[in-house]
């Protein structure tokens, strides 16, 4: 297997090949573009940050990501895309692991981004392999969404929060048994496969999982890990017991 480059992009030439690559997984009906290439270089030469994943000089995967404000001074990394038919070489959580990087060289104390709840193998990367904490449930945080991937679809997200620090990631183990106290919220094995074929059963799934974790964030639960066949696991950690390892 060729071995896989992760770096900044600064030229306009690689920008508009990340850009393509964001509109290549978000197709906008009627064309058009998720960034213009302007607005991209405005962004880039004011440190925000975009990297690109490449294959024999090839671009096969991008990242991007802002400065927020919302908690303190971090980068939200608003997106993240591979081409089909390199989706299974982890390029995703290399992105992720050289977004890490540029975030501890500046001295950014956390990285943000958003993503569906119902995706089970984002969900799977964030809090296992990453091991993110899950700050917030949104629902409809970007309102309507006109891409083609996304549209018929209601966009609520869930927050993850990722601490940066020397000691690097800290990932942990599928959780295996439910602790007394705990609870779980289930997701489909494929919610995109559903959505293509059945987008009323998508909707009716996202509604029942919204109205889980809202109900379940208001009296005090908060995500501690995950399973792979019961979903979501929260519990009421105290002060010291944090989330599950």
């Amino acid at each position: 297997m060729s071995s896989i480059e992760i770096r900044t992009l600064t030229s306009i030439p690689d920008q508009r090949d990340a850009i393509a690559i964001f509109d290549a997984t978000w197709p906008i009906e009627g064309g058009g573009t998720e960034i213009t290439p302007n607005f991209m270089q405005a962004l880039v030469h004011n440190q925000c940050y975009l990297g690109g994943a490449f294959i024999q000089g090839k671009m096969v995967g991008a990242a991007f990501g802002f400065i927020g404000m919302e908690g303190g001074f971090h980068l939200h990394s608003h997106m993240a895309a591979v081409l089909p038919g390199h989706r299974d070489l982890n390029i995703g959580t290399d992105l992720k692991l050289h977004q890490y990087q540029w975030a501890l060289e500046k001295k950014l104390p956390f990285i943000t981004w958003t993503f569906d709840p119902l995706v089970k193998r984002n969900a799977k990367l964030n809090l296992l392999k990453l091991g993110v904490e899950i700050t917030d449930y949104f629902p409809d945080f970007y309102g309507e969404m006109i891409d083609s991937h996304n549209a018929g679809d209601r966009s609520d997200r869930l927050m993850a929060k990722w601490s940066v620090t020397e000691k690097g990631p800290q990932p942990r183990k599928s959780i295996t048994e439910i602790k007394p106290g705990e609870i779980s919220i289930s997701i489909p094995e494929d919610i995109v496969e559903i959505r293509q074929q059945d987008i009323e059963k998508n909707l009716e799934i996202r509604m029942d999982v919204r109205k889980k974790f809202l109900a379940s964030f208001d009296e005090g639960f908060r995500v501690v890990g995950f399973s792979d066949s019961a979903g979501y696991i929260l519990g009421k950690p105290t002060a010291s017991e944090g989330v599950r390892e």
